[in-house]
């Protein structure tokens, strides 16, 4: 078993938005995504399935021809393989989410 506070985790960088490896297994690894206002990662596509979890500030989940979802603390985001999501942080504070990869 592999134990992490995720708040112990978290790092920003002024460049970009900041992917902090949390674990990881033969079938999926799990990590820690850092944005600073006005930050964000492109819609993109994956093989296997994405599954994100809010944690901490706001932003606008992005899909491939969908109008933009607002986002916050407990939202729950279900990206199955081969569909397009991305992310944007469209607040005045930073956006923590957990994004599980299985597959």
């Amino acid at each position: 078993m592999q134990y992490a506070n995720y708040r112990d985790k978290i790092a920003y960088s002024q460049e970009k938005a900041n992917k902090v490896a949390l674990g990881e297994t033969a079938h999926g690894r799990m990590t820690l995504w850092c944005l600073l206002a006005g930050q964000h990662i492109h819609p993109h596509v994956h093989a296997g399935d994405h599954y994100w979890v809010v944690l901490e500030g706001g932003g606008d989940y992005l899909a491939a021809e969908q109008a933009p979802v607002a986002v916050g603390p407990g939202t729950l985001l279900i990206a199955p393989a081969g569909e397009s999501h991305g992310i944007e942080n469209s607040g005045s504070e930073g956006l923590v989410f957990v994004s599980i990869s299985a597959g």
